[in-house]
């Protein structure tokens, strides 16, 4: 009796371990779904920036922009993202919040598939008259394996295991840690902005899920102590490797 009653407490101790994982699996992929309006909106506005000559025209003919890109007396930050709501929140929410937008340059990188969309958004709006120039990461030739040891452990074939499939390495690791967002190269592209933006001296770098609530222009006068870097302190967080 005591043989069986164990067998089955273990049974069910098992059961409800896959449970809880699936559980975490789900909640994880329901938190990060993409509204079906919003899906739609970047293959409306893809449509739209090849439909519309005159946006194209728009873009190209605005001289001053090429300008401000490198412009070292402005105020420079850069976003990696392929969400164009989320990317246009971090754009809007510093305009808002600065006291000279006019003077705020945005450098948006995206990849090949969101490229179209988030030129026509950012070109159908003005964003109080912040600058903002778009990019895809396609176009960097340097952006390879042999120059970027993590593209090659990108492509490589257990680690996308790990990512996609959920096997392999630790299963102890939290789900939200094993999330094929990762493996794009726009989540890695942060450590490498001197190869982006070569001509520019100083860049403030804003992940994609933050809203801007004061003026940032302080940052650019924020003394380093001769560090080539600086990043906020981030509290009651966990982290791995």
């Amino acid at each position: 009796m005591i043989m069986r009653l164990k067998a089955k407490i273990q049974g069910l101790e098992e059961q409800m371990s896959s449970i809880n994982e699936k559980s975490a699996k789900y909640g994880q992929i329901a938190a990060e779904e993409v509204l079906k309006s919003l899906y739609c909106l970047g293959v409306r506005l893809t449509g739209q920036w090849f439909r519309n000559a005159n946006l194209q025209r728009k873009l190209k003919e605005n001289r001053q922009t090429a300008l401000k890109l490198k412009d070292n007396s402005l105020y420079h930050f850069c976003v990696f993202s392929d969400n164009i709501i989320a990317a246009s929140v971090v754009v809007n929410s510093t305009s808002l919040n600065s006291n000279n937008p006019e003077e705020v340059v945005f450098h948006l990188v995206t990849d090949e598939v969101n490229y179209a969309a988030m030129k026509a958004w950012f070109t159908m709006n003005t964003f109080g008259g912040v600058t903002v120039d778009v990019q895809k990461i396609e176009d960097f030739s340097w952006l390879n394996a042999s120059y970027v040891p993590v593209l090659k452990q990108l492509q490589d074939s257990e680690t996308q295991s790990y990512y996609f499939s959920g096997s392999g390495g630790d299963n102890r690791t939290p789900i939200k840690f094993r999330n094929p967002k990762y493996l794009s190269m726009l989540n890695h592209l942060r450590f490498y902005i001197p190869e982006v933006f070569p001509a520019l001296k100083k860049m403030v770098f804003l992940d994609d899920d933050v809203v801007v609530q004061k003026d940032l222009s302080p940052l650019f006068s924020l003394n380093l102590n001769g560090n080539v870097n600086g990043a906020v302190e981030t509290c009651m967080e966990t982290f791995h490797r």
